[in-house]
């Protein structure tokens, strides 16, 4: 009974996690695609949609957006920030990505804002 249950447990666990395995594999290979520069479009087709987004507007009066794509698993069902990388895109245009490019964007923006 009690390999039955832990059976029953594997196979359940494992199909949580394969559709999302899968999707963080692609979002990782598609990220080496990425080129600064590329229009929002460009992105998007080669990237497919966000799971999340932000959007803030910059003082030209045009918008950044961050996209953010699922790239890390965490098996403890313990979703952080850290599970996500962020595109970043200012006027229609890819400008970085990664985790350190979003918390400097960030940052500068909150210290823009203060002054």
């Amino acid at each position: 009974m009690k390999k039955l249950l832990i059976l029953m447990m594997a196979l359940v666990m494992n199909g949580c996690t394969a559709p999302v395995l899968g999707l963080v594999k692609k979002n990782n290979a598609n990220m080496a695609k990425l080129k600064t520069g590329m229009a929002t479009e460009q992105v998007i087709e080669v990237m497919g949609p966000a799971d999340k987004t932000e959007a803030y507007e910059v003082k030209s009066g045009g918008t950044m957006m961050f996209l953010f794509y699922r790239t890390q698993i965490d098996y403890n069902f313990n979703l952080q920030d850290k599970h996500w990388t962020p595109v970043c895109i200012i006027d229609g245009k890819l400008k970085g990505w990664g985790r350190n490019y979003y918390d400097d964007i960030i940052k500068i923006r909150k210290e823009i804002i203060r002054k």
